[in-house]
Formats: structure tokens, C-alpha cells, sequence
């Protein structure tokens, strides 16, 4: 009888020790949980930042570009006023091309108007000067 009363109280310390493990396994899947919870709060968080930091390189960029095409405008605009001024060595297509590749990166971004047409391109004569004789855009 006495050995049954000893498995039946060794049996009684298994249960409470396997309950015991039962608990901290829960309170240790818990702490994880909320471990992991935080974590991909953080790389949400991470992720939302290089976001906005990566619009605003961008568009600090494109102004930067904008402001340098405005410039080289008012030089062009300027230069066509000089009668004097070889309008040939102006890269007309080169300065479209890199504008139509500023305008394909941001749909959204205004349009930079160019110099085409108007008075700005014509020299003394009234006649439009072409940059070169290869047919080029009129400035």
C-alpha cells in the first residue's frame, strides 16, 4: 500500500511539474508573440520612413533638375536677344531629351516650358535660327 500511496504522489508531482511547464511554455509563446508584434511594427515603421525619405531625395532632386533647366531657359533666352550670339552650339536636343526623361519620372510633376515658338528664338531678321543645318528643332 505504502508504494502505491508513493506512485500515486510521484504521479501527483509529474501532473503539477508538467502543469507548471504548460504554463511557462504559455507565458514564453506570449512573450514571443508580442516580441513579434513589435518587431514588424518597427519594420512597418522602417519601411514607411525609407519611403519618405526616398519621395523626398526624389524631389529634391527634380527641383534641383527643374531650377537647372530654368537656368539654362534664361541663358538660351537670353543669348537669342544677342544678334551676335552663334546660336548653333546651343544642344537643343540634348536639353529635350533630358527634359522629356525628367517629365517620364514623374507623371506628376509640372511641365517645363520651352522656348519654342514665341519671340525669345527668333534673331533680328524675324527668322527662327535652327541649332545646326540637320534639321533640329527651331529655338
Amino acid at each position: 500500500m505504502e508504494t502505491y500511496v508513493n506512485q500515486v504522489e510521484d504521479q501527483d508531482r509529474q501532473i503539477a511539474d508538467l502543469q507548471q511547464m504548460g504554463v511557462q511554455k504559455d507565458l514564453k509563446i506570449a512573450d514571443l508573440e508580442k516580441e513579434l508584434r513589435a518587431t514588424k511594427d518597427e519594420a512597418a515603421k522602417a519601411l514607411i520612413n525609407f519611403d519618405y525619405e526616398k519621395h523626398d531625395i526624389t524631389q529634391d532632386a527634380k527641383v534641383s533638375a527643374a531650377i537647372a533647366m530654368y537656368k539654362i531657359q534664361l541663358q538660351m533666352a537670353a543669348e537669342a536677344q544677342d544678334p551676335a550670339f552663334e546660336k548653333s552650339s546651343w544642344d537643343v536636343e540634348g536639353w529635350k531629351a533630358r527634359l522629356a526623361e525628367l517629365e517620364d519620372d514623374d507623371d506628376d510633376a509640372e511641365d517645363i516650358p520651352m522656348l519654342e515658338g514665341g519671340d525669345a528664338g527668333k534673331d533680328q531678321g524675324g527668322e527662327a535660327s535652327g541649332a545646326g543645318g540637320d534639321g533640329a528643332a527651331k529655338v
